[in-house]
């Protein structure tokens, strides 16, 4: 095990941002990842998270983080690893769910306030974009001005990232190559970090195998392995059936090359019985083709 565990693992994220004793953290990357998107975060309080599974170690959900600041505003903080087909639509409707939780009776809207989806990827969501943080709002398709305000979503794709510890030039950056490389962090490589930005101290502080306990890190391990399972298993599935897709695709190809060909030697007046022997098509497919 390395000196310092992985901030990706949902587990060492939800210590690590989610806990009243690392709150200066959580505080310094939202404030970070939101300059001149959002307000400054003063200060935010933890709101519970449902645990709907009987292990511990099995995600429950995607959220992994859920708080709200001094003015209402909540915030929901997901780490995601796994590429989900429907993800987007997920982010949408867990924050949709925290928007309409905040109602206190069916006529009561005066106190729901902004809910703020953020979600950090460890892969690329949208293909198409080219930069790795992307904030998105609800606008007006002509003036592009921000009239509805209660509920936003940004997303930092760090298989999008590629510079090296030395290319580093903003906080944000600093983020992401911790998400990216904090595991296999060495000592001299966290000090020169450290100097750039006082608070990664404490974020690699918490993440030091020494912040948990033995039962912990043998969560970390299990929840690790059942991991590598559930990926290897999709892979397999992938793998199978993209073989499938493939022989299907080939036995397509070569049966419309056999009819064509058929075609042909029907029309050149060939006998149905010889088309047949040297197509490999039934009688019955010969005769189709005829009509």
């Amino acid at each position: 095990m390395h000196r310092y565990l992985d901030p990706k693992s949902d587990l060492v994220f939800k210590k690590v941002f989610g806990t009243e004793k690392n709150k200066g953290v959580l505080l310094a990357f939202l404030n970070d990842v939101f300059e001149g998107v959002h307000d400054k975060i003063v200060d935010v309080t933890f709101l519970k998270l449902d645990q709907n599974t009987d292990i511990k170690y099995l995600r429950p959900s995607i959220v992994d983080v859920l708080c709200q600041d001094t003015q209402g505003k909540k915030f929901i903080i997901e780490m995601q690893c796994a590429k989900e087909a429907h993800f987007l639509k997920r982010a949408v409707a867990y924050a949709s769910r925290a928007y309409l939780n905040q109602r206190t009776n069916e006529k009561d809207y005066q106190d729901m306030h902004e809910v703020i989806f953020l979600a950090i990827l460890d892969h690329s969501l949208f293909p198409n974009k080219k930069e790795y943080l992307s904030h998105h709002k609800v606008s007006d398709v002509l003036t592009h001005e921000v009239d509805i305000k209660e509920l936003s979503f940004t997303f930092l794709e760090l298989g999008k990232f590629h510079k090296q510890r030395d290319e580093l030039e903003s906080n944000v950056e600093r983020w992401v190559y911790f998400f990216k490389h904090a595991e296999r962090t060495t000592p001299d490589e966290l000090e020169d970090i450290s100097n750039s930005y006082k608070v990664l101290k404490k974020a690699y502080d918490a993440l030091s195998t020494s912040a948990f306990t033995p039962e912990e890190l043998l969560d970390y391990e299990r929840y690790g392995m059942k991991e590598d399972e559930i990926n290897t298993r999709v892979s397999e599935s992938e793998a199978k059936g993209l073989a499938k897709g493939l022989a299907e695709g080939k036995a397509e190809g070569e049966a419309k090359k056999a009819r064509e060909t058929a075609a042909k030697m029907l029309s050149d007046g060939v006998p149905a019985a010889a088309v047949s022997k040297y197509t490999g098509l039934s009688e019955e497919e010969i005769a189709s083709l005829k009509h």
